[in-house]
């Protein structure tokens, strides 16, 4: 299809349509949680808005991993600022025949919405390695959700592609698979997961990457930068349209939100944009209601913090004395609901001798709602 064409085709799409395009946070604009972080075995880490890193060894030593944001060289690549990078410092010792590595997005609703008896979907993402010969897997995973007794997981592949030094367009179209007779779980859950693998070994691969494929380590020390993904409905990858990073940020907060400033990373020591409440009794705040800024996706789980960057612990400070008392445990047990939550303290951290009359809470939060 010429490049005209699918401009014309572009036009004819909503500019917010999910046909159009369907991942969040594809120009890497949106970092609430931080820039930077150590990839952790076995555990699903979460740093760029919508995407996470899951690693398993399966035996034997991961590399140091470290996922991060990078800044492109302005105009390198056109209406885009950022990349995720991942950084390896080596290639991983005697890692196990079930061992893994994968960046995911989950679409929710992806399922119902993009999937069906012979349906196409088509991937666009950039990227490169300085690592010779690295090879990235893309697979697209139809999750029918939980709760009750949902279809199982189905998980469509690709071959694999080997990346260079020069960063490179790619486009990968997959057909999906039939609704017909699938059951979807009562949980209102369900999604697609594109994933991106990095890593493989020989009896994972074959069946998350591709049959026959061969085992796919590390290889070296280096980096494996990927920018600009977009999942569009159809067989075509269409032009790559950013959106505002207000319209990003919004969207990105229905699944995470958090009291800090944007640039600053949860568990930070910062009193800026702390929540602050008048001691009402030996265990409640006069106003320990607090509103999101957007409703989320599901009942969130709440982690609150103090000014001094402890988690689960509040900090109090005298209206009169300005005298400092760390570390107050509150929590929000039963009292979170999609748009706001309520906090209180516990029985006896407050009394009067510690927390006169004018003294005031000052505590940070984050709410996660992802799937």
């Amino acid at each position: 299809m010429t490049k005209i064409r699918q401009e014309q085709l572009a036009d004819q799409i909503t500019h917010y349509g999910m046909a159009r395009q369907a991942i969040m946070n594809g120009n890497f604009d949106v970092w609430q949680r931080g820039t930077s972080v150590a990839l952790i075995d076995s555990t699903v880490t979460y740093q760029a808005d919508r995407w996470l890193d899951y690693v398993g060894k399966d035996g034997g030593t991961l590399p140091t991993l470290t996922r991060s944001r990078q800044n492109l060289t302005p105009g390198s690549v056109q209406n885009a600022f950022y990349l995720s990078r991942l950084t390896t410092n080596g290639a991983g010792t005697s890692l196990g025949v079930n061992s893994w590595g994968y960046y995911q997005q989950k679409i929710e609703h992806g399922v119902r919405s993009l999937c069906g008896s012979g349906k196409k979907v088509t991937v666009s993402f950039r990227a490169s390695s300085d690592i010779a010969t690295k090879r990235i897997g893309v697979t697209l995973m139809q999750y029918y959700g939980s709760g009750g007794s949902p279809s199982a997981a189905e998980f469509i592949l690709s071959t694999p592609i080997t990346l260079t030094s020069t960063p490179t367009e790619y486009t990968v179209t997959f057909t999906t698979n039939t609704l017909s007779g699938k059951t979807f779980g009562t949980n209102n859950d369900d999604y697609i997961g594109l994933r991106f693998y990095y890593m493989w070994g020989t009896t994972f691969g074959n069946t998350y990457v591709q049959t026959g494929v061969t085992v796919e380590t590390f290889v070296g020390a280096g980096n494996i930068d990927i920018a600009q993904v977009q999942l569009c409905s159809g067989d075509v990858a269409l032009p790559f349209q950013p959106k505002s990073f207000e319209e990003e940020l919004r969207a990105c907060q229905r699944y995470y939100e958090k009291s800090y400033n944007y640039e600053i990373a949860p568990a930070t020591a910062t009193t800026l944009g702390a929540y602050y409440s008048s001691i009402h009794t030996a265990y409640l705040l006069s106003d320990g209601h607090v509103k999101f800024s957007i409703t989320k996706r599901t009942t969130p789980t709440v982690t609150l913090y103090s000014s001094n960057g402890t988690t689960s612990g509040v900090g109090s400070e005298y209206n009169n004395a300005s005298t400092f008392v760390a570390d107050r445990a509150i929590s929000v047990s039963g009292n979170i609901g999609n748009n706001g939550m309520w906090a209180g303290g516990t029985a006896g951290n407050f009394t009067t001798t510690a927390f006169p009359n004018g003294s005031f809470m000052r505590f940070h939060w984050v709410a996660d709602a992802e799937l």
